[in-house]
Formats: structure tokens, sequence, C-alpha cells
């Protein structure tokens, strides 16, 4: 057993029984973990679980055992405090559905100091964020995809081309299967492709633009990360955009 630090984004909270959570972060030094939390119903517990919401990043002292399949979670400290998403609902749900993703997204992953600075700056920013709101979480997913390693290759775009969302390349024919954008709606992509999180404020969409889009870039991770399509978050960004 050796007792290591570690510091961690919570991507994943749920109950294990009456005396504990289930607390799942992506942490610097070790990519996904899972730990034990004591639960319980009293003020220090309300206290613990409102430090371990979607997105919080907390810091502690780990006894990492091999026999043991999950290791406990003592106590911590939040090098990194949120003012403002917890209070803005629309930003908490921004954080619901980023945390989702992650999940899924990070399912078997390895350490990746890279990866885990990127994100703790960019929950930052939303933290501070006045405006691009309602964009944000579409800004996050077309710079995720730089990450994820399936960003689109555009350079052959022409707009009566196809867009194939399997192989993520433009193609004059339309493709053998049914992932793909016809032709009538590729203009969009663009005008994506300059979207990010600077950017995102001077975009304007209506609600419905926004689940379109959004349900466009879900497909396209889906296609390529299996699990993305079982969301449950985009329901309540859609009713928060609606």
């Amino acid at each position: 057993m050796a007792l290591e630090r570690i510091t961690g984004i919570v991507i994943d909270f749920t109950k294990h029984s009456d005396r504990h959570n289930v607390v799942t972060l992506f942490t610097r030094e070790r990519g996904r973990v899972s730990l034990l939390s004591q639960a319980g119903n009293g003020k220090t517990a309300r206290i613990r679980n409102a430090s371990l919401m979607p997105l919080s990043v907390i810091s502690a002292d780990i006894n990492f055992s091999a026999t043991r399949e999950l290791q406990f979670l003592g106590q911590f400290s939040r090098p990194l405090l949120w003012k403002d998403i917890y209070f803005n609902p629309v930003k908490s749900a921004i954080a619901l559905f980023i945390s989702e993703f992650l999940n899924i997204y990070l399912r078997q992953s390895p350490p990746d100091a890279r990866l885990f600075d990127y994100l703790t700056r960019t929950i930052g920013r939303l933290d501070r964020a006045v405006e691009g709101i309602p964009n944000f979480h579409l800004a996050f997913l077309i710079e995720f995809l730089n990450y994820a390693g399936i960003y689109p290759d555009l350079t052959e775009w022409r707009p009566d081309a196809w867009f194939d969302l399997q192989g993520g390349v433009m193609t004059i024919f339309p493709p053998a299967h049914r992932n793909y954008i016809e032709p009538s709606n590729v203009g969009i992509l663009p005008l994506l492709a300059r979207m990010n999180l600077r950017t995102s404020r001077v975009f304007r969409f209506n609600g419905t633009q926004r689940r379109q889009l959004l349900n466009t870039l879900l497909r396209y991770y889906s296609l390529h990360f299996p699990g993305m399509g079982s969301m449950k978050s985009p329901e309540v960004l859609g009713e928060v955009f609606s």
C-alpha cells in the first residue's frame, strides 16, 4: 500500500450503498480513478457532497492498494474553487453535460497531463464566462475534437459535396452508408470550424439550431466513441435553451 497525492476533476458521482458513494475522477497523475466516499445525511455529509459536484477539482492523499477494487477517499482539499458554476443554472447544466461527456470518453483513460490542464482551464473559463454561455458546450465539443484525434478534414469542402461522418472527410459522392451530412447542410461546417471557446460569443443560434448542432456533434463522436448516444444531459440542455 502506497500513499499518493492526486489531483482530479469530478466526472461522476453515484450512490454505491447506504454507507458509501462512488466518486469518479480524471486525475493528472493516474488518469481515470474511482474512489469510495463516505455517505450520510448530516450537515458534514451534505457539505462533503456539495464539494464533489460535477467538474469540481479536488486533491487528496490516497492509499492505493493492489488488492482493493475501489480505494477510499478520505479528507480532500479543493485547490481550485469555482465561484459561479454551481449558482448559475445555465452553467450548471453545461457542467453536467461536460462531466457526463468526459465520463463516457474517459472510460479507459491513461494519465494525460496536457488534457488535464486543458480541462481545468476550460472549466475555469466556463466559471468566469459572461458572454457566449449558450454556445459554450458546442465550442467545447469542437475544440475537444483535436484532443480526441477525430478533427474532420474540411480541406476539400465545397457547397455541393457530402460530409462523411464516419470518415470525417468531404466527398463529392454520397457515402455508401447513412452517416453523412447532405450538401444542403454542409454550409455550416466552415462556420463551425471557426468556432472555439474564445469566439463562441459571436455566433448567434436559436434553440432549434443549437439542438441540431449538438445532435450532429454527438452523432459524430458516437461513431468513433460508442456510448455518446446514451447521454441524458443533452435533454437538460434542450430545456435550458428552449
